[in-house]
């Protein structure tokens, strides 16, 4: 005879065939606060990584030492007038990220779905007041930004009182360094590269221009970024109100050393010699007006065997087909494509274009080998021996 299948009973919750050991049964619900809890932890998880990354990085970013290219502590009108549209943009973001993320909180609480309640929430399509609402306030917010940025643009536009006294330079960006022609007061004539040399507390007007592709100077402790387009002019004007040495960089990129086109920004003091700090040294600036008498007379003749041969090496391997030292190599021509003027190259605190620091061995490996410290170097290799480039490398340094 077949056998009967065994019966089990309906009110056996703990049946080995039902799969549950759940004493409370699956209509037990969970007490208010515990519910609340278990909706709101998959969300608070990301929250709380998210908030401990943010204070890992702001931890990570502090420091009491005032950094080279710090946008916070300007040392002129203008970079005041930058710093403080680049401060109140940043707390207005953080102000509406604050409001953003605590509606968005209240939100995920308040209107969470309730265990049970498939039904969909009501619709606010075509809401009129809500239209009105998120269209007015971001409009308000542009206009509150856009009108105190108009009329600090058109102060950093204004040329300097022409009663005062001011210092015009061209500021020529090529690849991949700096040149300054000065075009008036006593520096009259006078040329130099990489480092732009002024006097604290005297208007500065800068004319930005481009021998090639487009730049953009920028020391950012100064003023804000400014093109140097080929064929344009911008003008910039600065006052700068602290003596010391204040690093920049091209801020547009403009080819393979885009990274290594540096500049220096040296504010003289106005009458006597003056000590800064620089990169963690103590370095004395002249004052302008010995700095431009200095480099207003010609070069150094050459003043021991090894700065003569360096000196020959110079000439023989054509280098004053592109560079110029006044009073002994005053051929070469001004093109777009020449190279710096080297007549107090020795008297810099860097080459290549902030690239490297000023010293007889950095110069030798310069001159040796100027593609391997700036790739797509516009100087070539002379195929020099490491002698010769020593010799070359004497000879610049000794242009003080």
């Amino acid at each position: 005879m077949p056998q009967k299948a065994p019966v089990v009973s309906a009110c056996h919750g703990n049946s080995s065939l039902s799969g549950s050991s759940d004493q409370r049964g699956p209509s037990s619900p969970l007490p208010p606060a515990k519910q609340i809890g278990a909706s709101l932890l998959p969300w608070l998880r990301p929250l709380v990584v998210l908030g401990l990354i943010a204070v890992a990085q702001g931890l990570a970013g502090c420091s009491g030492e005032v950094a080279p290219r710090n946008t916070h502590t300007p040392i002129s009108s203008s970079g005041d007038i930058s710093t403080f549209f680049y401060q109140m943009l940043l707390y207005l973001d953080i102000a509406v990220m604050a409001v953003v993320a605590a509606i968005w909180a209240y939100a995920l609480v308040k209107f969470r779905r309730r265990e049970g309640d498939d039904t969909l929430p009501p619709q606010n399509h075509g809401n009129m007041k809500l239209e009105v609402i998120w269209t007015a306030i971001p409009t308000l917010i542009v206009v509150g930004i856009t009108v105190p940025m108009l009329a600090g643009v058109f102060q950093m536009s204004k040329r300097p009182d022409a009663n005062q006294r001011i210092i015009e330079v061209d500021v020529t960006g090529k690849q991949w360094w700096w040149e300054f022609d000065y075009k008036n007061d006593t520096a009259n004539g006078l040329q130099t590269a990489t480092e732009l040399h002024v006097p604290v507390n005297t208007a500065i007007v800068l004319n930005m221009t481009s021998a090639d592709v487009i730049h953009a100077w920028w020391i950012p402790r100064l003023a804000g970024k400014r093109d140097a387009t080929p064929g344009r002019n911008y003008p910039v004007y600065v006052t700068p109100r602290e003596v010391g040495i204040f690093d920049g960089q091209c801020a547009e990129l403009c080819g393979a050393s885009h990274a290594l086109m540096g500049t220096k920004l040296v504010v003289h003091p106005l009458a006597k010699d003056a000590e800064v700090d620089y990169q963690g040294k103590k370095v004395t600036l002249e004052s302008y007006e010995t700095w431009v008498q200095h480099n207003q007379a010609d070069a150094a003749k050459p003043a021991s065997a090894e700065i003569e041969k360096g000196a020959k090496l110079f000439s023989e391997r054509t280098c004053p087909t592109c560079h110029i030292i006044k009073g002994q190599f005053d051929t070469a021509i001004r093109a777009p494509t020449s190279g710096p003027n080297l007549s107090h190259v020795g008297s810099r605190l860097a080459i290549a274009a902030n690239t490297l620091v000023n010293n007889p061995e950095n110069l030798a490996k310069w001159i040796a080998k100027p593609s391997a410290i700036k790739p797509g170097s516009k100087m070539p290799d002379l195929n020099l021996t490491p002698d010769e480039a020593k010799a070359i490398a004497t000879y610049l340094y000794s242009l003080k």
